[in-house]
């Protein structure tokens, strides 16, 4: 999966489509005014650029702008490979719930075979989507798993306990190097009582998005097998994309949550292993 510090967000946003229509649009038009008005060109391009500044200075920072480049660069580098190493990671119980939601999309693609072939397109952009909902699922399910190991492997508690009788020794050390040296440790205790904290309510989070995406499986689901017949096809579609878009909007990217340290340490164990 690309990691967002890893994206030049700035280059994407110059090399859209959209921004590189805009700029061409002011190439012509300043080449086109240049017999009209002589100081015509140098007016839109001023303006052009102005707004080219404007846009790179803004867009690139924008999360939506950001969620959607992170989208496309995972689907882009997504490979059946990925799959079958996530789901390996996974517990037997795990990948069970997993096989599920999968045999669930294969009936819903195959309840929307009778569709009429006018309406083909929305049923394939409504399976893309399903897909993409199939692989957050699978990546929630390995994010999950791996919260849990943590958090049953560390005790906000004993970490209370660790800074308390650190203080209490403090207390009576009269070294000031000493005293640096166990107040930097103090604040390491700290930090990893509070990321112990944040790590179970992102477990939390991410418990329930799976249950969001399993709900929207069951929904869409049910819709293909009582889907009415008609014209309205396209517009019962239309309904079902839009739920579906909803809830993939509302999931989150949790992974730079996840303790660094001990991620690192994990996957060097799964090498050796």
């Amino acid at each position: 999966m690309p990691e967002q510090h890893a994206i030049n967000f700035s280059r994407e946003a110059f090399l859209h489509p959209v921004n590189l229509v805009f700029l061409l649009g002011i190439v012509l038009s300043a080449y086109a005014s240049a017999g009209w008005v002589p100081w015509m060109p140098t007016i839109i391009v001023t303006v052009g650029l102005g707004i080219e500044l404007l846009y790179l200075g803004t867009i690139p920072r924008h999360h939506l702008f950001r969620d959607y480049i992170i989208k496309r660069h995972q689907a882009d580098q997504y490979n059946p490979g990925y799959e079958k190493q996530y789901f390996d990671e996974l517990e037997t119980l795990q990948q069970k719930q997993f096989l599920a939601l999968k045999r669930m999309q294969k009936k819903i693609r195959a309840n929307f075979e009778r569709i009429p072939e006018s309406s083909r397109p929305l049923v394939d952009h409504l399976m893309r989507r399903l897909d993409d909902l199939t692989n957050d699922y699978l990546h929630q399910l390995v994010l999950l798993e791996r919260f849990e190991e943590y958090l049953d492997n560390t005790s906000p508690e004993s970490l209370s306990v660790e800074i308390r009788a650190l203080e209490k020794e403090m207390a009576s050390v009269t070294s000031e190097r000493l005293l640096e040296v166990m107040s930097r440790r103090r604040e390491i205790l700290k930090k990893r009582r509070d990321k112990h904290r944040s790590a179970r309510e992102k477990a939390q989070i991410c418990s329930s998005q799976l249950d969001t995406v399993a709900d929207i499986f069951c929904y869409v689901y049910e819709k293909s097998i009582t889907f009415g017949n008609g014209d309205s096809h396209n517009l019962q579609l239309d309904l079902l994309m839009s739920e579906l878009e909803e809830t993939a909007a509302m999931i989150q990217d949790i992974e730079d949550d996840l303790p660094p340290t001990y991620t690192a340490l994990r996957n060097m164990e799964n090498q050796d292993s």
